[in-house]
């Protein structure tokens, strides 16, 4: 732990010295962020997501240099991890996000492209790292000190408030938004589209066919997350709606060629007024079901969260219900932070009729004179989980549901604190740090997450070259 909290000093400090640079002023972060693994995208990602490409009309198009725009997001990626009776792993990273984004022509149909380069050069971190490191296609690779490649390019076409993308892109929707804890995201590629034609209503689809996974510089096909099942294609559709500031709704299908067909629905309502208390109501549902030549096995899963949220000035707390309806895991993308159930955390909860209590935190400190600095700690229980169906089901996908030579059951628990503070104006605007401390303890020696501490500090800068 000395070396490891050297290197988290030594990572502060370094960064410190980038920070001379001119900063860009990128948007917010929300005010209340709500607890999961998606707090840990940075706020202030390169703004080439097909979900940011209608941002405004064709007429209004300046033209593919004049509106084009050229940023950089760096990162500094320290993480400490001890398992029991496992070891430990370690790694340092710095990592760079260099994006042009050009405008559109002028006309009726605007196009243009996009091109990036990634980098990563490694401080700390060798055999075992896994993807916290470089990750060569034959699985090695991890002793390489520096690594590049263009982990995002496309060109684009526009019609009016409507964009077509094709290339290596950063999605933003519920199946594919990358899970970006490491120095550098992971990227798929593909065709997408969105539209903001209606008021109120954004419209996406989309399908791929391959991914840059972290830690790769190579694009390789896309698997399943937990049942590590080849997937030729993936496709998806479907729109997020809005009304005011308190109301949102969100309705999304895709297919899995041979694999799953998969439907999420998500509704949030919110009332009330923070100075007094403001409640905030949300629902997660996941349908998935095989469809074809059924590759990882019969599925049929029903997965849903609900969870309640009051806010009184600074403070937010939360507490959500998740449960797995299933004799199979609820699975995802690999890849991909897919899994918005409320108990998505350090663990997913997923197992096959698990249920799962939180308890979460969130105090921001801007009502107390100190903008950007925001503390979230949680607390998390599951229990029920039970995957003696399936281990007993004779088929290729039982031994998946057997953890040292018994089916999945027993119960768990974690922990987590986050603080973090994001500067919230002038040269170094939205420049963040961000720690978080994540203690996970299995009461089992037959639940596939084991007991696991987890300690890591992301540092992000982000600067606008133009």
């Amino acid at each position: 732990m000395t070396k490891q909290k050297r290197s988290l000093a030594l990572s502060i400090l370094l960064f410190s010295g980038f920070m001379a640079a001119t900063v860009a002023a990128h948007a917010d972060e929300a005010e209340t962020q709500p607890v999961s693994r998606h707090t840990e995208a940075p706020p202030d990602s390169p703004p080439n997501t097909e979900a940011d490409a209608p941002v405004s009309s064709q007429a209004k198009s300046k033209g593919f240099i004049e509106d084009s725009h050229f940023n950089v997001l760096m990162r500094s990626f320290t993480e400490h991890d001890e398992f029991k009776g496992a070891g430990k792993k370690d790694a340092w990273v710095l990592g760079a996000q260099a994006v042009f984004e050009s405008g559109y022509t002028k006309g009726l149909i605007g196009l243009g492209g996009d091109v990036s380069l990634f980098g990563a050069f490694k401080l700390n971190g060798g055999n075992g790292a896994g993807n916290r490191v470089h990750v060569g296609t034959d699985g090695g690779g991890s002793n390489q000190l520096a690594w590049a490649y263009p982990g995002v390019w496309d060109v684009k076409a526009r019609v009016s408030n409507t964009v077509l993308k094709y290339g290596q892109q950063l999605f933003d929707n519920p199946f594919l938004v990358p899970h970006d804890n490491r120095a550098l995201p992971p990227t798929y590629r593909g065709f997408s589209l969105a539209s903001d034609e209606i008021k109120n209503l954004t419209l996406k689809a989309g399908t791929v066919d391959g991914v840059l996974a972290r830690g790769m510089t190579t694009v390789t096909g896309l698997t399943t997350e937990y049942g590590g099942t080849h997937v030729s294609q993936f496709t998806y559709f479907g729109g997020d709606w809005t009304h005011g500031d308190d109301t949102s709704v969100s309705l999304y299908g895709s297919v899995a060629n041979n694999v799953w067909q998969q439907y999420y629905l998500t509704a949030t309502q919110s009332i009330g007024d923070p100075k007094t208390v403001r409640w905030t109501g949300s629902l997660n549902y996941y349908y998935t079901g095989a469809i074809g030549d059924k590759r990882q096995g019969a599925i049929n899963n029903n997965a849903y969260s609900l969870a309640l949220a009051g806010t009184h000035g600074a403070h937010t707390v939360q507490v959500a219900f998740q449960q797995i309806v299933s004799d199979q895991t609820f699975d995802y993308m690999g890849q991909s932070a897919g899994d918005y159930l409320s108990n998505s955390l350090d663990v997913d909860y997923n197992q096959p009729h698990e249920k799962s209590l939180s308890l979460s935190y969130t105090l921001n400190m801007k009502q107390y004179g100190v903008p950007g600095l925001k503390f979230t700690m949680w607390g998390a229980y599951g229990w029920d989980a039970d995957g003696s169906a399936m281990a007993n089901s004779g088929t290729a996908q039982a031994a998946n549901y057997l953890v040292n030579g018994e089916p999945i059951h027993g119960t768990h628990y974690e922990i987590g604190v986050i603080p973090s503070y994001t500067i919230p104006d002038g040269k170094f605007k939205n420049t963040s740090v961000k720690f978080y401390y994540m203690h996970h303890h299995s009461n089992s020696a037959y639940y596939p997450d084991g007991t696991s501490d987890v300690y890591r500090l992301m540092v992000n800068v982000p600067v606008n070259i133009f």
